[in-house]
C-alpha cells in the first residue's frame, strides 16, 4: 500500500490567521499583524494550506452566512495576491443546539476529525506529515484525533477556553512563530 507523500498545515481561521470572522467596515480582511507573512513563509512545494474552522457563530445566528463567504473571498483574493494557494477552506455551520437547518450534529465540527479526514481523501495527503495550528483547545483535540501535528497559538483564545483537556505538540506565540517551527521541524526532517 502506498503512503501518500503530500503533507498540509491546516489553520484555524479567526484567532490564528484574522481578528474576527468578518470584513472590516471598509471592506478588508481582519488579518493578525504577520499572518499573511507567515503564509507566504510556508514552502508550496512542502506543504498544501488548508483553513478548518467550526462556525457555531453561524448555527446560532450571530454570523450571517454570506458575510462569511464574504471575508473567505476576499482572504483568499488576498492571499492569491501574494501568491499563496489556499487549496479549500473547511467550515462546519452545524451545532447540534443550532437554530433552524443549522442545528445537527456533523463529522466535520470540531472536536470531531471530519475536516482533517475530508481533505486528506479528497488531496491524498499524509495526515502523520500534516500540521494543524489553532488557538483553542478544540482546535487541538480535533488535530490529535486526526493524527496531525499540533501546534497551540498565544493569540485568540490561546487555550484559555478550557473546553477540553489537551496537550499540544508545540506552544507558539503566533502564527508566524508557530510556521517557523513548523519550517525547521521539517528541515531538520530532511537534513
Amino acid at each position: 500500500m502506498r503512503i501518500p507523500d503530500k503533507q498540509a498545515v491546516f489553520f484555524e481561521l479567526d484567532g490564528v490567521l484574522v481578528e474576527e470572522p468578518r470584513l472590516r467596515d471598509d471592506g478588508s480582511v481582519p488579518w493578525l499583524p504577520g499572518a499573511l507573512d507567515a503564509l507566504v513563509a510556508l514552502d508550496p512545494r512542502t506543504f498544501l494550506i488548508f483553513i478548518g474552522t467550526s462556525r457555531e457563530d453561524i448555527a446560532f445566528g450571530r454570523l450571517k452566512e454570506r458575510e462569511f463567504k464574504k471575508l473567505c473571498d476576499e482572504l483568499v483574493r488576498d492571499c492569491e495576491a501574494r501568491e499563496v494557494a489556499i487549496r479549500k477552506i473547511y467550515s462546519c455551520p452545524y451545532h447540534p443546539k443550532g437554530h433552524a437547518r443549522f442545528r445537527k450534529e456533523s463529522v466535520f465540527r470540531k472536536p470531531a476529525p471530519g475536516i482533517f479526514k475530508m481533505a486528506q481523501q479528497e488531496f491524498d495527503l499524509n495526515l502523520a506529515r500534516s500540521w494543524t495550528v489553532g488557538h483553542r483547545t478544540v482546535d487541538i483535540l480535533a488535530g490529535s484525533r486526526a493524527g496531525v501535528g499540533t501546534v497551540l497559538v498565544a493569540t485568540g483564545e490561546g487555550g484559555r477556553d478550557g473546553e477540553f483537556h489537551v496537550e499540544a505538540h508545540r506552544a507558539a506565540r503566533d502564527i508566524t512563530d508557530a510556521v517557523r517551527q513548523i519550517n525547521e521541524f521539517e528541515l531538520s526532517l530532511r537534513t
